[in-house]
């Protein structure tokens, strides 16, 4: 599972023509400000504001879609689990997703 982002950015980079941003989604939307993401192990300036956001949105994403092993959040409950993921999330984009995760936009 934590081998996806690295073979993704390689059949990505591999193939060429994508952007620079583009692969660097790819490979670091896990990555969290704490360090404790991967598959670098980023923190804090390392990680850009592109895949800051990426990640606010892949994992409310996550959190309200339907898994093999759980029921979807409603969005709420999506979005106050990840204000309670202090330290990771960058705090600045994820009050300004907000009223996108609470439909109110």
């Amino acid at each position: 599972m934590r081998k996806r982002p690295r073979l993704g950015y390689e059949a990505l980079a591999a193939q060429g023509g994508f952007p620079p941003e583009m692969l660097d989604v790819v490979l670091h939307h896990h990555e969290f400000l704490d360090g404790s993401g991967y598959p670098n192990g980023l923190r804090g300036d390392q990680i850009s504001d592109i895949v800051r956001l990426t990640t606010i949105v892949d994992i409310h994403t996550a959190l309200v879609e339907k898994r093999a092993y759980r029921l979807p959040f409603t969005h709420a409950e999506a979005f106050a689990t990840m204000e309670k993921m202090s330290g990771k999330l960058d705090p600045h984009l994820l009050h300004a997703f907000r009223p996108v995760a609470l439909g109110s936009h």
